[in-house]
């Protein structure tokens, strides 16, 4: 009953009573032979419902707590209580703990309390709520206040005594020390071919890794999303029309074609992945309750990461937080074997169902396969060629 039920008989379930697949993991991991109570199954194991909502409510409340608990104020003239409040079903439902028997569901509903519900700790903010408040401050200050100096300065508006506050410079720390416990370190193997894309007129002909690859120090004007003028890195894709959507502006690309080079790594690359789909673990598996916070930020940081941004006059100044979480990445972070990264991939912006990916090589560092090496030769340049803008229908991106 503390724990807001009452199982007085024995009951056992296996996994194909519940969609939810912390759930499911859970009844196979208790390793059950008794043939469930209300299918007959015994194929995939069973556990008691007496263990399994055990087990549910003891998960539901790491994030879950009774609203007469959690010291919500309680104002019968006012109307009840003064904070969101959900009831017991609704949280069943919120978390996912709903039979797809009607007969199970029916004992789940005679067996649990019925009670009132919010939030645990409803006046803090959650983790993710302070991480995602951290990346919002880190970008105003590094835009509009501290860029050089960043990592010795503090905002005027930070507070060190505001509980749930972090120093802007945190959220640095924050992402390299989560980088590798939701897993988002990843490899490009020297099989890839990477497209590498220029828009220049008909009559230009690009055909070596040095016109090809990363722009030379000197040619390399431009901000970009990961790297400021001055600062020459390999943009490219891991396909031909991702490249060029990355790199065509319609407004200036009249009467353009697409000169594009085809590169594969000399070596396997260390990079950090921001393509892959990250899923939110089940609020049912105990060994994923740290991460489920660092999934919701991570989820809103990658949004805003690659949003799309205008080429306009402003544009040096939104790159700023983008490019500032690159050099961060790419000279102080290391993998827990000591590892430098080689580049990071991430959302396309211009083309969502694929990625795009900005390698930490120079123009020195694109090579031809022929050609001689050295210690800083990344790329090698496998092939190239040319393609009308229209034959890849690249103004409907999709």
């Amino acid at each position: 009953m503390d724990n807001g039920f009452s199982v007085d008989e024995e009951i056992f379930v296996c996994p194909r009573c519940f969609e939810e697949e912390g759930l499911r993991n859970f009844i196979r991991s208790c390793g059950g032979k008794e043939p469930c109570t209300y299918c007959g199954s015994v194929g995939e194991g069973s556990c008691t419902l007496e263990e399994l909502l055990t087990h549910a409510f003891s998960c539901i409340q790491t994030e879950w707590g009774k609203a007469a608990d959690e010291g919500l104020p309680y104002e019968s003239r006012e109307g009840g209580w003064q904070w969101p409040v959900i009831d017991t079903w609704e949280l069943l439902e919120v978390t996912g703990l709903t039979a797809l028997n009607d007969a199970l569901q029916d004992k789940l509903q005679s067996v649990i309390e019925d009670d009132l519900w919010c939030e645990c700790d409803p006046f803090l903010p959650r983790k993710d709520e302070t991480l995602s408040l951290g990346w919002k401050a880190f970008s105003d200050f590094v835009m509009h206040e501290a860029r050089y100096v960043f990592l010795h300065a503090t905002p005027k508006s930070y507070d060190e005594h505001q509980h749930g506050e972090m120093h802007p410079v945190e959220i640095l720390d924050a992402l390299s020390g989560m980088v590798e416990e939701v897993g988002l370190l990843g490899t490009i193997p020297p099989s890839s071919k990477l497209y590498r894309v220029h828009i220049v007129d008909p009559t230009e002909s690009l055909s070596t890794a040095k016109r090809l690859g990363a722009p030379p120090q000197g040619l390399a004007k431009y901000p970009n999303r990961m790297s400021p003028a001055g600062i020459s890195m390999f943009y490219g894709a891991f396909d031909l029309k991702t490249a060029v959507l990355e790199t065509y502006d319609p407004s200036k690309g009249t009467g353009k074609i697409a000169a594009f080079g085809v590169f594969s790594p000399i070596r396997l690359l260390r990079v950090l992945d921001l393509s892959q789909e990250i899923l939110l673990p089940s609020i049912f598996d105990a060994a994923q309750h740290s991460v489920r916070p660092l999934i919701r930020f991570l989820t809103d940081f990658l949004e805003d990461f690659s949003k799309p941004v205008t080429k306009d006059e402003y544009a040096h100044v939104e790159y700023v937080p983008t490019q500032v979480v690159t050099e961060y990445f790419r000279h102080m972070f290391r993998t827990r074997d000591g590892e430098q990264l080689d580049g990071i991939i991430y959302p396309s912006s211009k083309h969502r169902s694929e990625p795009a990916v900005v390698l930490f090589a120079d123009n020195n560092a694109c090579v031809e396969e022929n050609g001689e090496r050295d210690s800083s030769s990344l790329l090698v340049l496998t092939g190239y060629g040319t393609t009308e803008l229209n034959s890849l229908s690249i103004l409907q991106s999709g």
